[in-house]
């Protein structure tokens, strides 16, 4: 992915400027035609002028596919010149009230890469490219609404392209927006249900030419996403600083922040995960947008409240499909050998009928949405565990007694467990009765207590995946 910048524009300018000579085309319909394309460019050369400002890449994305065929099914409602007039999302000092042309309340992006080092090889996309993980819209806050229209979710992502005919964008997916455990499909549609129908400017009244059978919001989501990601080449970005990926050594995280920031001129969130939570895993890219994500500008911005990376002071950069380390010890207490500090698995939820319902997700929730992946390690008493989500440490709440994981826990709480059929049982002072008001189904999140008393009890079972 080379680094281009207004040569995109110019390209773009040239496959504008030739339709109006397409044979048969009426002279005042090739220049309604054309008029309309330059507008839609309009906000794309403006982010091209932004984002050289602040660094040496453009925001429109770099060709790995070609730029036409990123370019959205339809148009926002709203028009090119509210994209460049509009406020800055998260910036702004007024309500906003047409949220077709402003990103509100979910106003702050992050589009999302995985470095799936530990993955099977061939579900961890090329060796020499970091992988899409999303696009993901937050409240300006750090906060984040999720699966915000049921009845707009997708079952059949690969069937949306196909119908539309998209199958370079397809192909582009399957090499680089891939699932670690190869269930791409999968992955696509919780991406879209989950954060794509949170996008305020995506919805089909805001969309002009939307079109439900061939679910155009669908598709530009995709297409938006991939744009984002095509222009952030981390690979590269690193390699440019000659962080490259090994087996023979460690860099300074210090180091690695600096050749992303040098890159795009704003600071980005780095997840560490493996041992120690010492190996480079995941990379968050922030903005914020002027205008619609069917044509506006995105803007590069630091990161949200709670948006922290996680990483040591020293971390590996390890080659995909490479075998990993032995961990040396970092404790004289024996790890449980269900639960070493190479695993990663879910908290898979039981009643006391002895029914799976459900799991814990990554701020230590229950709910029957997706799983969060959960890394254990060794705790600080003797025989116990301590366990990470992709959200921070979990420990137990000292006001309420709940389980909560987030990046500003600074002490996570010990859990002991033993041994049984389905995985891990885990205890907490002695105790694997856990409890939680209401059984969530749907969308609900129910706060998990560490005790017996509330009316929904529960145990909760650590398993590998």
């Amino acid at each position: 992915m080379s680094a281009v910048n207004s040569p995109h524009a110019l390209q773009l300018l040239v496959v504008v400027l030739d339709v109006s000579s397409v044979p048969g085309t009426p002279h005042l319909l090739g220049q309604a035609i054309t008029m309309l394309q330059l507008a839609y460019l309009a906000p794309l050369i403006a982010g091209v002028v932004h984002a050289t400002a602040v660094s040496p890449r453009a925001t429109v994305a770099d060709s790995l596919l070609d730029l036409s065929s990123l370019l959205p099914p339809g148009f926002s409602k709203c028009g090119p010149l509210n994209d460049i007039l509009s406020p800055i999302s998260c910036q702004n000092t007024t309500v906003q009230q047409n949220t077709c042309c402003f990103n509100a309340p979910g106003g702050h992006f992050l589009q999302t890469q995985f470095w799936d080092f530990d993955a099977p090889v061939q579900f961890s996309g090329p060796a020499d490219s970091w992988t899409v993980h999303g696009l993901w819209p937050d409240h300006c806050d750090g906060s984040f609404d999720e699966f915000c229209s049921p009845e707009r979710e997708s079952t059949n992502i690969t069937g949306v392209l196909e119908f539309n005919k998209e199958f370079e964008i397809l192909a582009f997916m399957k090499k680089f927006w891939t699932d670690d455990t190869g269930n791409d499909e999968s992955f696509w549609e919780h991406e879209w249900n989950k954060h794509g129908t949170c996008m305020s400017t995506l919805e089909p009244q805001c969309i002009l030419g939307f079109n439900e059978e061939a679910r155009t919001d669908i598709i530009i989501f995709l297409k938006r996403t991939i744009g984002l990601y095509q222009n952030l080449n981390t690979f590269e970005f690193l390699e440019r600083k000659n962080i490259v990926p090994t087996t023979t050594k460690t860099y300074k995280f210090a180091d690695v922040l600096s050749a992303l920031v040098a890159a795009t001129g704003k600071t980005p969130t780095v997840q560490c995960d493996g041992t120690n939570n010492a190996f480079l895993n995941e990379l968050w890219y922030h903005f914020e947008t002027k205008g619609s994500v069917v044509d506006g500008i995105f803007l590069h911005a630091d990161p949200d409240p709670g948006s922290d990376s996680n990483c040591p002071e020293d971390v590996y950069y390890w080659p995909k499909g490479a075998p990993l380390p032995t961990p040396s010890p970092t404790s004289t207490s024996a790890a449980p050998s269900p639960t070493s500090t190479e695993d990663k698995g879910t908290i898979q939820v039981y009643t006391a009928t002895g029914s799976n319902v459900g799991c814990i997700l990554s701020k230590g929730t229950w709910s029957q949405q997706t799983c969060a992946t959960f890394r254990p390690t060794l705790g600080s008493a003797a025989g116990s565990i301590q366990l990470t989500s992709s959200k921070g440490p979990c420990a137990v709440n000292a006001t309420d007694g709940t389980l909560d994981c987030a990046s500003g826990v600074t002490d996570a709480s010990d859990f002991s467990n033993s041994t049984i059929s389905t995985g891990s049982l885990l205890a907490f002072n002695g105790s694997s009765q856990f409890s939680a008001d209401v059984l969530p189904t749907g969308q609900v999140q129910s706060p998990v207590f560490v005790d017996g008393t509330h009316p929904q009890a529960i145990t909760l079972v650590y398993t590998r995946v």
